[in-house]
Parts: C-alpha cells; structure tokens; sequence
C-alpha cells in the first residue's frame, strides 16, 4: 500500500477518544493492503497497523492503534483499543478501553474498561459485556449486551435491549419527519439506575425495566447546541490531527526529524517555497479539475486530486505543528526531548487550539501550511538530488 492511501486511510476520524501516547519499549507496526495476525502469534508492547484490511486473531500485550477500511479483532488485547476505519468489528477481549471511530462499529466481546464510539451505526450485540461506561456520539445505535456502569452519550436513535448497570444520559437528535429515531428502552431490557434524556418527543420506555427515575429535559437552545457542535467538531479535529501525526512519526520518524530541522535552519526559504508550491500545485489541480469534470469519467479523477491536494495540506501543518512541539520542549529544557510522539501530541494540541481562533487561526494554518509545504520540497529535493 502506498504512503498516500495509507495516511488517507489515518484520517478516518473521529471520536471522543484521548490517545495514551507513552513511550512504549516494544512496538510492532506493519502495514499493507491486508494485515493478518494469526491465532498462535502474540505481539509484545504496542501494535501499530494500518490496510485495508486488518485482522487480528492472535494476542497483542500492549495498546493497537490502527487505521483501515475493515478492522476485525477477535482475539485478545491486554491493553487498549484505538481505530479508525469504514468497518469496525470487536469481537475479542480487551482488557483496556476501546476508543473507535468508523462508518460501521460492532462490538461482540468483552471489554474490561469503557467504550467510547463515534460513528454513523453502532450495534452492541447480546454477547458483548462492558465494564464500566459507554459513551455514544452515533445516529443509530443499538444496545443489547451488558454494562456494569453508564451510557452517556448523543445519538439520533437509541435502541436499548441490554442490562445497564448505572445510569442512562443520552441527548437525542430529531429526524426530519420527527416520527422515527428517538430513544426506546424495549421489555426485557434492565436499567439499574435513573435515565436521562433530552428530545423533542417523549421516548418510548418500559418503566418496569427502570429502577430510578425517568426525566425528559428540555430540548437545548440552538445556540447551545452550535456551541456544543462547534466544541466537539474541534475536539476532532485535534483527534484527527494526532491520529495522522501518530502514523507519520512511527513510520516516517527520521524524515520528521530531517523536515523540522530544516524549518528551524530556513524558516523564511520554507514559507516563500511553500508559498509558490501552495498556490502552483492549486492552480494545476483547478485546472485539472475542470477539465477532467467536463467527463462523467472525469469527475472521480477531479474528486481524487481535490482530496489529494487537502491531504497535503493537513500532512503539512502537522508537520509544522511538530517543528512547533519540539521547539517548545527545547525552550523549556534548553535540549531536544527525544520523545517525538510527546513533542507532536503538544505540538499539535497547541497549533489546533491556535487554529480554532478566528481570522488568527486561519493567517496560522496558511502559515503552518506553507512552512511544512516549502520544508518538505527542500528536503525531498536535496535526496533527490
């Protein structure tokens, strides 16, 4: 698989996850088209994988962080579980959290700590037992395993048919129609605690299967709720952003290190060249563009160079935001950390938060942009060369 569709594949993003970055002493990564590890094979410390196609059967003794079109683990994780992918099935046992974000997630196992999903569908199976909490942000999620502690969470539909060992707190989004999604508790299922909701409609419950109270909370103000929209999109941003920056560092470590040293060595030559190569590669991709969409055939050309040329400039401002990361380390040690995962997790959250800001943020990410831009062509030239 190549660089690009690898780092495409990282960006599948996300959900209410804090990545652990420790420096870990064993790791494993691999990556391909297809990654499979088999039942008798256990991998020592962290595993880091990426394909379009991940399957692990076998045991991991540390955290798997991956990314991937379709994701299946059925064997067993000692530590915890954090993707991104099109397709996310869990069906093992991780000792850990499972912090997953995905088009499709389903989970048929055991996890001894808490889940946390981000996704379009999310469907907790009979089989499955969790720990303590889950926290949803889905449109459509069905539960009906068990939960030793809450489900919290948004959701536009919430099926629960499982035993919830606390309590429910879930804030419901409305349809167009306002007559499908909503929240239904169904017979069967078993809420130890009070549930919690906030919807427009009243929820369909069984009150038998509910041993504390049941409160419908008014729907929030819209204001509230683009305060919350505008919160959380750029809680995962920062997420995305330390995903992508996980992959490059772990498999591109010593081409980080030779791109932030030559920022630091030609600051003002990478912002000019980054420049000139932002708004020439721009122009080329327009122009493409235009002329490949006057095809039918065309058109998915034109959509690939487009997302190509936004890869880059993501690809680009992590860069810088690394430079910026090891740079802040150096400041305040008088001396480079050695730990590039640390300094790209600061370096990242910081520049994000920068980002964020109006108008600043912007003249900041066009500044990162061309910085990591201009640094790269520099060092790739000089290899080239």
């Amino acid at each position: 698989m190549s660089k690009k569709l690898f780092l495409k594949l990282a960006i599948f993003t996300v959900l209410a996850l804090v990545l652990p970055f420790s420096a870990a002493k064993a790791f494993d990564v691999r990556s391909g088209d297809s990654v499979y590890i088999p039942k008798d094979q256990v991998i020592t410390g962290n595993f880091y994988a990426a394909g379009s196609n991940l399957t692990i059967d076998g045991q991991v003794r540390g955290d798997v962080i991956c990314a991937g079109e379709n994701i299946v683990i059925n064997g067993k994780v000692d530590g915890d579980v954090i993707c991104a992918g099109q397709s996310l099935n869990i069906n093992g046992e991780i000792n850990g959290n499972v912090r997953v974000a995905g088009n499709n997630v389903s989970i048929d196992g055991t996890v001894v700590r808490n889940v946390n999903i981000l996704s379009v569908t999310a469907n907790i199976s009979a089989n499955s037992k969790i720990g303590r909490d889950i926290l949803l942000a889905v449109d459509k999620s069905e539960f009906r395993g068990v939960v030793g502690g809450n489900i919290h969470g948004m959701a536009n539909s919430l099926l629960i048919a499982g035993q919830v060992g606390e309590n429910v707190d879930i804030k419901m989004g409305e349809y167009k129609d306002n007559k499908t999604g909503g929240l239904s508790i169904v017979p069967g299922a078993k809420v130890s605690g009070s549930v919690t909701y906030s919807s427009k409609k009243d929820a369909d419950i069984n009150k038998d299967g509910v041993s504390g109270q049941i409160i419908r909370q008014a729907s929030e103000k819209p204001a509230n709720n683009l305060l919350l929209a505008y919160a959380l999109s750029q809680f995962y941003a920062i997420f995305s952003a330390l995903l992508v920056g996980l992959v490059i560092v772990v498999l591109w470590r010593k081409t980080v290190l030779k791109i932030t040293d030559r920022i630091t060595t030609d600051h003002w030559a990478s912002i000019g060249w980054g420049l000139i190569l932002l708004f020439v590669v721009l122009i080329i991709c327009v122009v493409l563009a235009l002329v490949l969409a006057l095809t039918v055939i065309g058109i998915p050309l034109a959509l690939i160079l487009a997302g190509l040329w936004l890869l880059a400039n993501f690809v680009c401002k992590i860069l810088t935001a690394i430079f910026i990361g090891r740079l802040i380390f150096k400041k305040l040690h008088q001396r480079e950390s050695e730990k590039l995962l640390l300094e790209m997790t600061v370096g990242v959250v910081v520049c994000w938060l920068i980002f964020s800001i109006p108008v600043v943020g912007w003249i900041a990410s066009l500044w990162a942009i061309c910085m990591g831009f201009g640094a790269s062509w520099l060092v790739f030239r000089k290899i080239e060369k």
